[in-house]
């Protein structure tokens, strides 16, 4: 089967708008059928940890880095999720963005 690579979608934009661009595709195939159930729950469970109370990092180990292994932990997966649905799904999403 045919996988995503993440890097031949988002090539010529800047990392900002590449993070948003990811996120907005993840987003919309989230909602479609064709990407099976478990896939779906890459991004799910990671954005559960984002807003649960329990870090990988505590906040009192290292001030300030506690927040950003939460949104690490989203980029991830979101970036695992593309690489995993299939891509003319993804290619269908990204075009129609």
């Amino acid at each position: 089967m045919n996988r995503l690579r993440p890097d031949t979608f988002f090539r010529n934009l800047g990392w900002w708008q590449r993070a948003l661009m990811e996120g907005r595709l993840c987003w919309r195939l989230l909602w479609d059928k064709r990407v099976a159930f478990k896939l779906k729950l890459i991004p799910i469970f990671a954005v559960i940890y984002f807003f649960s109370p329990y870090d990988l990092l505590p906040d009192f180990v290292i001030p300030g880095i506690g927040q950003v292994d939460d949104f690490l932990v989203v980029f991830i997966a979101c970036r695992l999720f593309l690489r995993l649905v299939p891509a003319a799904v993804a290619r269908e999403h990204f075009e129609a963005m």
